[in-house]
């Protein structure tokens, strides 16, 4: 698991642990005759959510690369954990790819939300953030709506998602 060390530039402590990895109960909401299925997900965050790529200026590294630290982002980055526990309301987008995308629309402007879900020794089910940032030009990348739920149920189950036809 990624815990993330703090970022200190110019003496000033830029703390990130609010992109520790952490355990999320989501519930699914009884239906009918289905009763209310609770998983138990690990959340676990990229550097992605608060680096962006190229140079050096401001490095910051996990196990794999090195990018550069970005205040904007960093900033951006501390509304992750409420969007995350928000999932299970309204829908996410099916990307065409493996991943999915949420888009907060937060002061009428889209933050996007690029994750993956998949099953996990340590609990029900892992969502890895791969990345987040504030759209700034063009449209969102958008294949197909929906649900959390949906995703959740069919990964638990090793049920395939099938991208949306376009």
């Amino acid at each position: 698991m990624i815990y993330w060390n703090d970022f200190v530039h110019d003496g000033i402590t830029y703390p990130l642990g609010h992109l520790h990895p952490e355990i999320w109960e989501f519930k699914q909401a009884s239906k009918g005759d289905k009763p209310e299925i609770v998983y138990k997900i690990l959340i676990i965050y990229s550097l992605h959510c608060f680096t962006v790529k190229g140079g050096t200026k401001l490095p910051y590294s996990d196990n794999r690369e090195t990018r550069n630290f970005c205040f904007k982002r960093y900033e951006d980055s501390k509304m992750l954990p409420e969007i995350i526990k928000a999932l299970g309301a309204g829908y996410v987008y099916h990307t065409g790819r493996q991943n999915f995308l949420r888009i907060d629309q937060g002061a009428a402007k889209e933050y996007e939300v690029f994750f993956t879900v998949t099953r996990t020794q340590n609990a029900d089910l892992q969502i890895y953030i791969q990345s987040a940032y504030l759209r700034t030009r063009g449209h969102s990348p958008v294949a197909g709506k929906i649900r959390f739920a949906v995703i959740a149920h069919n990964t638990q189950k090793g049920k395939k998602i099938k991208p949306p036809r376009r």
